[in-house]
């Protein structure tokens, strides 16, 4: 395969940080105005910088090379994202100040460049070796594209790509400006694992609020008169909000050169203990921040550069490293090696319980589940040939059982956490071994109908270091923050920032915050609530100055440059009040008739008297709040705490009343053994959510002229 092959084949790292959030973001067409330029040259206008036909046009033809078949419309649109999104960006880095190095340019050429999953520019690490990339844009520089007709394309894409990797260095320091401290909770993941693993089945009777208004008409009209009654009773709610807005001067508490130094010769000295113990799971325990992993895991599923590693050094006993991936540390060594069927063809008769997920036996125990199971398998031990028997008549899979005789499909070695265990993939159980094991749906008997062509699998011992700042650096860094705080304590805010960015310290500008805020926008810390009720003591006055530390040691410098007052207008509260008035008034009459005409609850009469069927059996969760595609947590929320089989009162859902009566509550495990998992489900959740409301917040506050129509192109 030629490099310009290889390049076209890894050409999704360009997209791997810009690309994954600019596809977040659509762009709304009527965002874009339509007004006509002048200057030929350029094609439209992200908040006064020019987009210049040229640069769109390289971009449109980048997108084509790599990206064959797509049609160019689609393209050219792509393109136009891409560079409005890309100019954003770019334009909020530099107004905090981010800079770029020639350090941070060669850094992201190893590391978020086309060129950075390339092989042919790998040392035997695995890492981008850039003394060989250099010297092949030293030959490609010197190559004629006459001799060489693939040049002149190899060429292009060198250009292109330099030209962009500033940008993305800008980016990148944005984003991860902006993400810093953006994590789950454990507590956070407990209750989302057993909010989606709560299910309750009920029968409901559900009136839309236009049906109720219409059978009773003119009962539930607000008169000026009940809304301000109801303000005046309830002042707190409305009374002037008290703002703050401050500024921040960010100071990183970073490891100094000295710091780094004693790190390499301790990882050094790690490097040679580590490869002359016999003991690796202690070694590893005692020495890395991450405890020794005894898996194993095929060579698809190991980072590039431990793949790249094992295609050199597959011996038992070689080590890898130490490599410096940002402040941490990386060796690992190779402890392990067997051959596994990384996918195997099973089949299964299931024995559920009560306690058991997704069970349609809710009368059998557990133990009598695990006797029935066993009974089964002993009895197929001498017995293998009744295997598809048992699946016809004891299986609790209904579905696997009568459409495809029990059978789960091709396992993959990746997903062997889902069958319990039973190690269906070791090369001692072979086709047509019948074993039992137990997982959160029951107890099963599987039996290995086919196996894939035996292929090795790995296991390492990885020893992390973090590079830490010392005490003398972390003092060294106060006594900064000290001497900037003393020199500008009295400055007015334009003086204070403008000292900061001269010296290159991160800033946030003006932020607005009300005491019952719990974070700050764009700081995201730890210590946001403590900064936050600083801001609000009572003897707190303009240009005061306060030095907060992180629990990463480090430092912010706050400054309260406005203390204001805002009102709610009392036609924004009328607004809000006239429905939430309304659906009062609902309930209060209704609930009054309960008592009156159905003081049993009875659900069928309510049901007749309203002409209204009964939903039966309505499976609802905590976790999406859904009845009939629409949300209704308040509903959820209520059916979920009744008793079993008794009728709720009227209960003022988003869309209309609801009558509820639960038939059965579904609980999860006490103890979840994953929430780790729940956890990083949670964070690409919350960064997805981040970088969505970023990429709206950005581009509704940006001014964007679009003149392609206006061009024709």
């Amino acid at each position: 395969m030629s490099l310009l092959e290889k390049i076209r084949k890894n050409t999704w790292i360009l997209f791997l940080f810009i690309g994954i959030s600019l596809f977040l973001f659509i762009l709304d067409p009527n965002v874009l105005l339509k007004i006509f330029s002048e200057n030929p040259n350029i094609i439209g206008k992200v908040n006064g910088e020019n987009i210049f036909i040229k640069e769109y046009i390289d971009c449109f033809q980048f997108l084509k090379r790599f990206r064959q078949g797509e049609p160019d419309a689609y393209l050219k649109n792509e393109a136009w994202k891409l560079l409005i999104y890309e100019k954003i960006l770019n334009q909020q880095a530099v107004k905090l100040g981010i800079q770029s190095t020639k350090k941070d340019f060669w850094n992201a050429v190893a590391k978020q460049s086309i060129y950075s999953n390339i092989s042919d520019f790998h040392d035997f690490n695995g890492e981008m070796d850039l003394e060989k990339f250099q010297s092949y844009l030293k030959k490609l520089e010197k190559t004629s594209k006459i001799s060489n007709p693939q040049i002149e394309e190899e060429k292009n894409i060198w250009s292109y790509e330099k030209k962009n990797i500033i940008k993305r260095i800008f980016a990148k320091k944005y984003i991860e400006m902006l993400m810093y401290g953006l994590n789950t909770s454990l507590v956070e993941a407990e209750l989302n694992y057993k909010d989606k693993n709560f299910f309750s089945f009920i029968d409901y009777i559900f009136i839309p609020y236009s049906e109720i208004e219409n059978r009773y008409k003119n009962m539930f009209l607000i008169n000026d008169n009940e809304i301000y009654d109801y303000i005046e009773k309830h002042k707190f709610f409305y009374k002037k909000e008290n703002i703050r807005s401050l500024s921040f001067v960010i100071f990183r508490s970073e490891p100094s050169l000295d710091d780094e130094n004693k790190m390499r010769k301790k990882m050094k000295e790690l490097f040679h203990q580590f490869q002359s113990t016999n003991q690796d799971s202690i070694f590893v325990s005692n020495q890395s921040e991450k405890p020794f992993d005894s898996n194993f895991y095929l060579k698809r599923s190991l980072p590039t550069v431990l793949q790249n590693f094992i295609s050199k050094n597959n011996q038992i006993g070689s080590i890898f490293g130490p490599i410096k991936e940002e402040n941490i540390y990386i060796m690992a060594k190779l402890t392990g090696k067997k051959m596994i069927s990384d996918s195997v063809l099973v089949s299964h008769i299931l024995i559920s319980h009560k306690n058991a997920i997704r069970s349609s036996n809710h009368k059998r125990t557990k133990k009598e589940a695990k006797k029935i199971s066993e009974n089964i398998y002993n009895t197929l031990k001498k017995n293998p040939y009744l295997f598809d028997f048992f699946v016809r008549k004891k299986s609790d899979d209904l579905i696997n059982a009568k459409k495809n005789k029990g059978s789960l499909g091709w396992m993959k070695y990746e997903d062997q956490n889902s069958i319990g265990s039973f190690d269906i993939f070791a090369l001692k159980n072979k086709k047509g071994t019948i074993g039992i094991t137990e997982t959160k749906f029951g107890y099963h008997i599987l039996r290995i109908d086919n196996k894939s062509i035996p292929i090795p699998a790995y296991q390492f011992a990885i020893i992390l270091k973090t590079l830490t700042p010392s005490k003398k650096t972390e003092d060294s860094l106060y006594k900064k923050v000290r001497k900037f705080l003393i020199k500008n304590k009295n400055s007015s805010l334009n003086t204070f920032i403008n000292h900061a960015r001269k010296n290159k310290y991160e800033t946030i500008f003006l932020k607005n915050v009300r005491f019952s805020q719990s974070n700050i926008d764009e700081l995201n810390t730890e210590v946001d609530k403590e900064i936050i009720h600083w801001a609000f003591e009572k003897n707190r006055k303009k240009r005061d100055c306060k030095i907060i530390s992180t629990s990463n040691k480090d430092y912010i410098l706050v400054y309260l440059s406005k203390i204001q007052n805002r009102v709610f207008s009392i036609e924004e509260i009328k607004k809000n009040l006239i429905f939430f008035l309304k659906k009062e008034k609902i309930d209060r009459f209704l609930s009054k008739m309960m008592k009156e005409k159905f003081p049993n609850k009875n659900l069928e009469k309510i049901g007749f008297y309203f002409s209204k069927k009964i939903k039966k059996s309505y499976k609802i969760n905590f976790h999406d709040s859904m009845i009939d595609d629409h949300k209704e947590p308040k509903v959820v929320g209520f059916a979920s705490s009744l008793k079993l089989y008794e009728t709720s009162k009227p209960i003022l859902g988003e869309k209309g009343i609801f009558f509820v009566r639960p038939l059965k509550h579904i609980f999860p495990y006490k103890k979840p053994s994953y929430f780790s998992s729940e956890m990083e489900v949670l964070n690409s959740y919350l960064r997805k959510n981040y970088l969505e409301n970023l990429g709206r917040v950005l581009i509704d506050k940006s001014i964007i002229k679009d003149y392609r129509n206006r061009k024709n192109i």
